[in-house]
């Protein structure tokens, strides 16, 4: 009978236990979703106004890298070309980091103000992150651009020769002789500069840091207008890469900060708790002397 009886009160214990611990188990956070802006139209022209800087010093950098054509090792030339265009996709990267991670650090404090019921206006609204501003501002400053490239692509052709001008000396002896003259006419005729000349000129200020990476450019300008609309939109991908992995940095940033704040609070505490054991004219805590005691003891046996 008292075996039969002390199994259901072991149940019963059982289950108040599982309850407690179910109860002091903590309970997992979920995170928030990300709060984004409803009216970002305004600040799309600063965000592009920032990258037209980089692009134009992208620009500059393609034209003085331009001279390592002189070098005859194609390795050496590719090589070169290829660290400066990573160099290029990383700071346009980090732009569209820097400017994500000011986004999502806006949009935290818009919720913190709507908790604390502070008065909130459109730009508080315009300065919280969503993905499409940085779309539209790399729009704004690569859309041209790309428009022209993709209408080099279309209209590429292989690479020919341009006749020059004849020498003064020839013209000179045989100016008489219609017989030599007639077929040497055609060398001194010459094209002007053609739509998609133009075009082309203003494509190759983007993609000036990608031409060393062709082996022989003149020749292979076909290649180089045929992937020119990739090469044009390299540049805008890797901002929108750094602004879409804008929120995972800024979380991370968040966890730096948390952490460095609690190390700060210890080392506060810390400080505080040094003259309550030091005592108010700086002697050893009481606590203290008994262990000095004891080891100055040790030291004279």
């Amino acid at each position: 009978m008292n075996a039969a009886a002390q199994a259901p009160l072991k149940q019963r214990e059982e289950t108040t236990m599982s309850q407690t611990k179910a109860k002091t188990k903590p309970k997992k956070t979920q995170k928030k979703p990300l709060r984004m802006a409803q009216r970002w139209g305004k600040r799309v022209p600063a965000m592009a106004g920032r990258m037209v800087p980089l692009v134009i010093l992208i620009a500059v950098m393609g034209l003085m890298f331009t001279a390592l054509q002189a070098i005859e090792m194609y390795w050496l030339r590719a090589a070169i070309s290829a660290a400066v265009s990573v160099v290029m996709g990383i700071v346009l990267y980090s732009e569209g980091l820097n400017s994500g991670v000011l986004d999502v650090n806006a949009s935290h404090t818009y919720i913190q103000a709507q908790t604390d019921g502070r008065s909130l206006t459109e730009a508080d609204d315009a300065a919280c992150y969503h993905p499409l501003k940085a779309l539209c501002a790399a729009i704004m400053v690569f859309a041209l651009p790309l428009a022209l490239s993709v209408y080099l692509a279309l209209n590429a052709q292989e690479y020919t020769y341009v006749l020059q001008s004849l020498p003064k000396w020839l013209t000179q002896t045989y100016s008489v002789r219609g017989d030599v003259m007639a077929p040497l006419a055609a060398y001194d005729q010459t094209a002007g500069m053609a739509i998609v000349d133009w075009v082309r000129l203003f494509v190759r200020l983007f993609i000036l840091v990608f031409i060393n990476l062709f082996e022989d450019p003149q020749k292979m300008t076909a290649s180089i207008d045929r992937l020119s609309p990739l090469m044009v939109s390299l540049l805008p991908m890797c901002y929108m890469v750094g602004y879409l992995l804008s929120p995972r940095q800024a979380e991370k940033i968040r966890k730096l900060n948390r952490r460095a704040k609690k190390v700060a609070v210890r080392r506060a505490e810390r400080r505080k708790v040094a003259p309550e054991l030091l005592g108010a004219q700086n002697q050893v805590h009481y606590g203290h002397k008994k262990e000095e005691k004891a080891r100055k003891k040790k030291e004279l046996i």
